[in-house]
């Protein structure tokens, strides 16, 4: 079997975790940016994990456009986010991820880890009531201040784990 992992990352938290997740394949194995999808043949590949950062609840904007190209392959998505892995919003972006995945593929399975927030997007929340960016998520200052370790060990556990039930049984 061999496995393409690509990925989209803002902030090198998605880059991150896709790296560990190569780190932990055992087999033939393949690891690019979105951005350099062109230099391989998809078709050379049984398994396509797609990285990618959480934007709006879903996946950002070229990790959306690349899945959306994509028709019967085995996908799976590893995603970053700020938000507790046990909110209602993480639920929300794996279901949304799920369907996207499924569209026209055969979704196996996917993962979240946290990621930091960038510092652009911190700025952002300085110069606004965080009411108007994300009028949801009352407590926006704690998550970025609780995302700011992450990744961590813990991200890189439950990747591990995923790559290990879905690729090295």
């Amino acid at each position: 079997m061999k496995t393409l992992i690509i990925y989209s990352s803002e902030t090198g938290n998605t880059k991150m975790v896709c790296e560990k997740a190569f780190e932990y394949i055992n087999g033939e194995k393949v690891i690019i940016p979105v951005k350099e999808k062109d230099s391989v043949n998809l078709d050379d590949f049984d398994n396509i994990i797609v990285g990618t950062w959480i934007d709006k609840a879903n996946a950002n904007a070229e990790a959306k456009k690349f899945i959306n190209t994509l028709s019967n392959k085995n996908i799976f998505f590893i995603g970053t986010l700020a938000a507790s892995l046990k909110s209602e919003h993480a639920k929300k972006c794996f279901n949304n991820l799920t369907k996207l995945c499924s569209k026209k593929n055969i979704f196996i399975d996917g993962v979240l880890a946290r990621g930091k927030v960038s510092e652009d997007l911190q700025e952002k929340f300085t110069k606004f009531p965080l009411n108007i960016i994300h009028k949801f998520v009352p407590n926006m200052k704690e998550i970025i201040l609780e995302a700011d370790s992450h990744p961590d060990e813990s991200d890189f556990l439950l990747i591990k784990d995923f790559i290990n039930k879905n690729f090295n049984n």
